[in-house]
């Protein structure tokens, strides 16, 4: 049996045909100037880093720096059902398909 659409989307078709949107030319010249201040702005986190008024600040400006340079850590996420059971929403998917009305 064949899967019905998903949210419109029909197997093998893409979601956006036309790909991403250009940019505009001034999209273009403002990332141009923000990355020609890209070493200044460093330079501003990492005396932040070193010299800020308080360790949340400084700790802040390091987590920044790290980040970037190494990307953030992955986060742990723990999904359960009612008190702590598993999920089982492929039940309530079929039955959606089979008869919306009993589905609830």
């Amino acid at each position: 049996m064949r899967k019905p659409p998903v949210n419109g989307f029909k197997p093998g078709k893409s979601g956006n045909p036309s790909g991403r949107a250009k940019k505009t030319a001034e999209q273009i010249t403002l990332e141009a100037m923000c990355k020609t201040k890209t070493p200044d702005a460093l330079d501003t986190i990492i005396e932040i880093m070193r010299s800020g008024e308080n360790e949340r600040n400084r700790l802040a400006a390091a987590q920044y720096i790290i980040d970037r340079a190494y990307g953030k850590a992955p986060q742990a996420l723990e999904l359960s059902g009612r008190d702590g059971g598993t999920i089982d929403h492929t039940i309530t998917f079929v039955r959606r398909i089979i008869d919306p009305a009993a589905a609830g």
